[in-house]
């Protein structure tokens, strides 16, 4: 009987993958904006962000989502696999809240004292007629819409995204612009490494806050379909995230 030569490595098909560089140019498209896992809105915001494409070493885009339209609503595909292509933003009490005045040119710090209970009461206070003869359930109402339109300040300068008159941009569902992504392998004894998407990178230079908006629609499909299957979810949480002041901050 002769021997079977067996060469299982052989047998193996290339799998595709996604190849991302430790440190890239990528699009990214916001597909979720929610409060931190099991927490309120007083505890902050955390947008999820899908990267849709990147750019290689020589410049060249590389899509990593494809939508296509059909008669049911959107067809989503990964022709690279779905590995590395969510990251998070959080904006918390706790941030650092640096932003630059587009008409002046100067850049001015919202102090964390701002970020609490009281500071919010006496801003909500000062600002809203009556406060005094309202219920406690309103008050807490206006107290929270404090919290909330504070962290998507905060998120919305993250983006760059533009002040026009008394009202700044939201962000939102849908939105995509241009961030660096920067992965940090995972440490001694951990199992997961970190991934920042931001606008900002020490040593290179600085993103514009050029953006464009897809139908909420798609972006939500968009999501659903990368949860669908073969879904690494990332485990890291964000709210733990110790902000570098010098890094990653306007």
């Amino acid at each position: 009987m002769s021997k079977l030569h067996l060469k299982p490595w052989e047998m193996g098909e290339e799998r595709a993958s996604t190849g991302i560089p430790a440190l890239c140019t990528t699009e990214q498209m916001c597909v979720k904006l929610a409060c931190p896992k099991n927490k309120t809105v007083r505890d902050g915001l955390v947008a999820y962000f899908l990267m849709t494409s990147y750019f290689n070493s020589d410049g060249k885009q590389i899509e990593t989502v494809i939508v296509q339209e059909d008669p049911s609503g959107y067809k989503i595909s990964f022709p690279l696999g779905k590995t590395g292509l969510i990251s998070t933003k959080y904006r918390g009490p706790k941030s650092y809240y640096k932003f630059q005045d587009n008409k002046s040119g100067s850049f001015y710090e919202i102090p964390q004292s701002k970020f609490t209970v009281e500071a919010a009461t006496t801003e909500c206070a000062d600002k809203v007629g009556g406060w005094s003869d309202l219920s406690d359930e309103d008050k807490a109402l206006h107290i929270d819409e404090y919290f909330a339109s504070m962290f998507n300040f905060g998120m919305s300068q993250d983006l760059m995204l533009p002040i026009e008159g008394d009202d700044f941009t939201d962000p939102a569902v849908g939105i995509t612009t241009k961030l660096y992504r920067v992965y940090t392998p995972p440490s001694e004894g951990e199992k997961y490494g970190n991934v920042i998407i931001t606008k900002w990178k020490r040593g290179l230079p600085n993103l514009d806050g050029e953006f464009k908006v897809n139908p909420e629609p798609l972006a939500v499909a968009a999501y659903e379909e990368y949860q669908k299957r073969d879904n690494v979810e990332t485990k890291f949480d964000p709210t733990t995230f110790v902000e570098d002041e010098g890094d990653d901050v306007i």
